[in-house]
């Protein structure tokens, strides 16, 4: 489908360094996706997506997850903001993402007319390695690492980095993208995963091990966040 909007919006973030665009229709097909998607998808160009479905490049519970998302979408119409997300790369890895979602109204006042999703996808990663971080997010983000299998308070966050807690939330957000809650629950989540890669522990093991209360919350979170349990999830690396 070639509609101005739809071009202009490819074209905008065709090249966009650590932005994943993509463009479905109302059954969940590709019509457009950026260089940055491909790669993240593991194919060589965005051409080589245009048509397909979630279900073609993605494992089984992400490809569901995210036609959950699209089916919300489209029945409430009301965009998706700022949610954070894991992402599966090509190599196995996983990269934080904050994800937004909006309805597109294609070949409006013609006979083509439709509706299309349109997704963005910024990641986490580029921001939170920049040698440029403010020293005391630094120290915060430090402090988190640190503690990620405990039970941390924001107060205690602001205080490892000598900021109140308003000081702290709005330097995180700005360096980040993230708030205080959401850099927690991702270092826990990213301390879980590393667990989940790199030993045989059982699932319940890690979800104490990393401080949830049962393992039936550590799933259910899991899957929120990353769109698979965290079994599917360590099936999922083969």
């Amino acid at each position: 489908m070639s509609d101005p909007t739809l071009d202009a919006l490819t074209d905008l973030l065709t090249d966009v360094p650590h932005v994943m665009f993509c463009a479905k229709d109302a059954e969940g097909r590709y019509l457009a996706v950026n260089q940055a998607f491909a790669d993240r998808a593991g194919r060589a160009t965005p051409a080589d997506i245009v048509g397909l479905v979630a279900g073609d490049l993605f494992p089984v519970e992400l490809a569901d997850s995210y036609a959950r998302q699209d089916a919300r979408l489209l029945a409430t119409g009301q965009p998706l903001r700022n949610e954070l997300e894991l992402i599966l790369r090509p190599d196995g890895s996983v990269g934080w993402y904050v994800t937004s979602k909006t309805l597109l109204h294609l070949g409006r006042g013609t006979r083509r007319a439709s509706t299309a999703i349109a997704s963005v996808s910024v990641d986490l990663r580029a921001p939170a390695e920049s040698a440029g971080i403010n020293a005391r997010v630094a120290a915060a983000v430090a402090f988190a690492r640190i503690r990620s299998t405990e039970p941390v308070t924001v107060g205690e966050l602001a205080a490892a980095a000598d900021l109140t807690v308003t000081q702290l939330e709005r330097a995180i957000k700005r360096a980040l993208g993230l708030s205080a809650k959401q850099l927690m629950l991702r270092l826990r989540l990213e301390e879980a995963i590393l667990r989940l890669r790199t030993t045989d522990h059982p699932v319940a093991q890690i979800a104490t091990e990393c401080g949830y209360y049962d393992q039936s919350a550590f799933t259910r979170q899991f899957r929120r966040v990353v769109g698979m349990g965290p079994g599917a999830y360590r099936a999922a690396l083969g």
